[in-house]
Order: structure tokens, then C-alpha cells, then sequence
């Protein structure tokens, strides 16, 4: 174990690439627990990566990632970039033997995806792709659920995430040269989740769907605004999704059964801030069952303390994780179709 600037015992020491919001949540996160600070921040303007480091208690800051990735008191780095990013930065930490957290999505075209779960298999290095919404209790009870067929067998999943972003062509989220767009951007949330419902009501491991179609509207730049795709399972399981950039949708996770249906009114537990207790209703016909599923942590804290055991195990791939890379690689090729399809016209 190790000490932090005020003598708490902590695992791991992060490095942390990227300097927006996410970068700091995940720091955030980490200061809440045990499991790891972190040590360094890397970012591209020197003057924006002292004050980040300064505000978020990050002792040091560069602008080189690389430093970061051949610094030898870093035990693990946390990638929080722009998308296009994502894939180029992953495999350089890898290929200088760290262990790697990066958020989604982990590459923004099938190649891509495909070096960076090379590189981690070729380098014997731990790489996941930040889902955080997986780690929360939550999560873990709505499976539990799932499996005990409460709302017997399961037909329909709805599944959406959305938000009204003012139209700004300088904003990453509307540049097409930085990977923007909503399916992007949120899309693998649905889409995840569906992945993970559908597998647990069929009795298998989180899998993609045996057909898949959407369409959806652009905005200026060919930028994919807001689209829908219906995904199907055996010929038993329908999910319909929604993404938006430009318009607010109810988050709500609604899983329809023979018996009755499972709603989820925020299974993405995303709270920066502070942690979120967890709640799941059964509406059958006899009436509503609340279930409250008690969190101690951020989403952010549990996925990072969930890293640390991984990495204390000696784990070197993400088998044991509640979102592998197997399923990354099945849900990016998804989401890079869904893109093409929207943006093609």
C-alpha cells in the first residue's frame, strides 16, 4: 500500500490523460476511496493542465502523454480524451506495459478497434473501456432480477439517452474531425445496456443482436443529431433505442414481460458528484414493487476501485470485468454501423 499527501493508504497510483470533466469526476472519485490517486495529469496546453492539476489536487502535470506512459511510478492510466484519441493513446500506454482505463468509445472505426485489443493481448496488459453505469450495484441487482424471471420471459427492452446541446460547430460534440455526434458520444449506453438485458434473459454472456437497423436525423456537418435503431435477439428479444444530441429523451429503462415489466428510472447512475442510490420497480398486474438499491461510492468510485482489485488480482484481461472486451469489440462494430447508417443519408 501506498500514502497519499495526507497519509491515507491507497493501491495504485493513476496517471490521468485529458483535462475535461470526465478526467476530473474520475479524480474526484478517487480521492472519495482507497484504491488509488493520481499522480500525474497530461494534457495539450500547459497553462489549462497546471490549473486543472491545481483544482483537482493532482500533484503533477505534463504535456507529453508519453511521460506519463514511461513513468515508472505509474501503476495504471486512465484515458479521458477526445474520441478520435482514444485508440492512438491506448495503445502507446499499453505498449509501455501499463494497464489501461479508457473511457468510451475505446476507437471510432473497426481497425482501430482491433489494434487496441491487439495491443493489450500482444503486451499482456489489463485494458477496459469505461462503462461506469456497469460497476454500480444497481446494475448487479437488475441481473439478479433478470435471471429470477420476476416479469417472466422478456420480450421488449426501450432504452434511450439523450440531451438538448445548443448547436456549436467549434464544440467537439458537433466537429466531425473529432469524432462528434450523439451515437458517439452516448449511443453505446443504450445500446450496452440492451446487449446486457438481452443476454441475461436468454442465459448467456452480454451478446449483439442477430439483426440490426436504425436511421436518424443529421445536423450541419454531417454530424449524426438524433437516430433510433431496433435491435433483435432469436426471434424473442426486441430492444428499441434512441440517442440524441438535440433533444432531451426519458432516461428510463423499461423491460417488458410475459408477467408484468422491470423499470429503471436512471440505470446510467451517473452522478458526479456524490453517490446515488440505485432503484428498481417490478409493475405487475398485483401491483408495484420499489426495490432501493443502497450505493456507498460514484459510479466513477466503484469502476475505479473495481480496476484496483483486477489489477491487485493479476488479472491481465478483462474476463472477470462486468464489461469485457469482448463485448467492446461487438458494441463499437455496432456502433460504428449505426454512425455510417445515420450519417450515409
Amino acid at each position: 500500500m501506498k500514502q497519499d499527501y495526507r497519509g491515507e493508504a491507497f493501491m495504485i497510483n493513476w496517471g490521468i490523460v485529458g483535462t475535461g470533466r470526465i478526467a476530473a469526476t474520475f479524480i474526484r472519485a478517487l480521492y472519495a476511496g482507497q484504491s488509488g490517486r493520481p499522480l500525474v495529469v497530461a494534457g495539450r496546453d500547459p497553462a489549462r493542465t497546471d490549473r486543472f492539476a491545481a483544482d483537482n489536487r493532482v500533484p503533477e502535470s505534463v504535456v507529453n502523454p508519453g511521460a506519463v506512459f514511461a513513468d515508472p511510478r505509474i501503476d495504471a492510466v486512465y484515458i479521458a480524451t477526445p474520441h478520435i484519441t482514444h485508440a492512438e493513446l491506448s495503445i502507446a500506454a499499453l505498449e509501455a506495459g501499463k494497464p489501461v482505463l479508457c473511457e468510451k468509445p475505446m476507437a471510432i472505426d473497426p481497425e482501430s478497434l482491433a489494434a487496441v485489443l491487439a495491443a493489450a493481448k500482444r503486451c499482456g496488459s489489463l485494458f477496459l473501456e469505461g462503462y461506469m453505469y456497469r460497476w454500480h450495484p444497481q446494475t448487479a441487482k437488475l441481473l439478479e432480477l433478470l435471471r429470477r424471471n420476476v416479469v417472466g420471459e422478456i420480450n421488449l427492452i426501450e432504452s434511450a439517452m439523450g440531451f438538448a446541446a445548443k448547436y456549436n460547430p467549434a464544440d467537439r460534440l458537433f466537429n466531425p474531425a473529432l469524432g462528434g455526434g450523439a451515437v458517439w458520444d452516448i449511443g453505446g449506453y443504450p445500446l450496452s445496456m440492451a446487449m446486457l438485458v438481452a443476454g441475461a434473459a436468454l442465459g448467456t454472456d452480454p451478446a449483439p443482436p442477430d439483426c440490426f437497423t436504425c436511421g436518424g436525423v443529421t445536423a450541419p456537418g454531417n454530424i449524426d443529431l438524433s437516430s433510433c435503431a431496433i435491435a433483435v435477439w432469436k426471434d424473442r428479444i426486441v430492444a428499441q433505442l434512441a440517442c440524441s444530441c438535440g433533444a432531451t429523451l426519458d432516461p428510463a429503462l423499461r423491460i417488458h414481460g410475459s408477467a408484468g415489466r422491470i423499470v429503471v428510472p436512471n440505470p446510467w447512475v451517473c452522478n458526479r458528484t456524490e453517490p446515488e442510490n440505485g432503484l428498481i420497480r417490478i409493475e405487475r398486474e398485483s401491483g408495484v414493487e420499489e426495490i432501493r438499491v443502497p450505493a456507498d461510492r460514484t459510479s466513477f468510485g466503484y469502476e475505479a476501485d473495481g480496476f484496483a482489485r483486477l489489477l491487485a488480482s493479476g488479472a491481465r484481461e478483462a474476463a472477470a470485468a462486468p464489461f469485457t472486451n469482448a463485448e467492446s469489440l461487438s458494441l463499437n462494430r455496432l456502433l460504428c454501423r449505426w454512425r455510417e447508417t445515420v450519417t450515409a443519408g
